[in-house]
């Protein structure tokens, strides 16, 4: 009988750290790259038709796009159990950036045209998790739901041999993000590997709308 209550103890106290895991807040950090899905035919032709509205037209031209860089956020989050936790986060994505070079005639002579525009975001985010533990391994798989509390700017500038003219607006919106990650949890830490999707960031009337993607190693802490 003592043996059994020795055995018992033993079991007890192998549980606590686990189930102490499973429970409370946490905190982290993650640094990664994003990565802007820009539409460079459909800015083309946004840029034409904008010149033809103010009776240019384009001759000929070229365009580029620089679409990722590097992101980072941070994290402070609470799991309610094994399988459930929610998350607030600051995130960092980073900037966008098209450029093009034109020929434009006003049906008199021809000038050399640059139009370069640029578009950034980053802001708050809440979002819900929901974990499944492979196992006794130390592993999990989790996907991510939520919002995305977007705080963007744009810039337009167009400049000639002669003049620039530059135009700017910014716009705060609420995009839904998802994501799916691994995690691997060792003591009070878990390293992550996590694909996440901000989906139309921006405003549609100001600073325009585009989907980020964002991939990221990062750690959590749990307190």
């Amino acid at each position: 009988m003592k043996r059994m209550h020795a055995l018992v103890g033993l079991a007890v106290l192998a549980a606590m750290p686990a189930s102490a895991a499973e429970r409370g807040f946490y905190w982290g950090l993650d640094a990664g790259q994003y990565a802007y899905g820009l539409d460079r035919n459909q800015l083309d032709d946004q840029i034409v038709d904008t010149l033809n509205a103010v009776g240019l037209s384009v001759i000929d031209g070229s365009s580029e796009t620089s679409e990722d860089g590097f992101s980072w956020g941070l994290t402070l989050g609470y799991q309610f159990f094994r399988f459930l936790a929610i998350e607030a986060a600051y995130v960092d994505l980073g900037s966008a950036e098209y450029k093009a070079n034109l020929d434009v005639t006003d049906g008199r002579q021809v000038v050399p045209l640059k139009a370069t525009l640029t578009g950034d975001s980053s802001g708050a985010a809440l979002s819900a998790l929901g974990i499944l533990p492979i196992w006794d391994t130390g592993w999990d798989v989790y996907g991510r739901a939520g919002v995305y509390f977007s705080n963007g700017d744009g810039t337009l500038r167009v400049s000639s041999d002669s003049r620039t003219d530059g135009f700017s607006d910014s716009a705060n919106s609420q995009e839904f993000l998802w994501g799916v990650g691994t995690g691997y949890t060792s003591g009070q830490w878990t390293l992550r590997l996590e694909y996440q999707q901000y989906m139309d960031v921006g405003d549609e009337d100001t600073t325009g709308e585009v989907d980020v993607d964002r991939i990221t190693l990062g750690a959590i802490y749990r307190f």
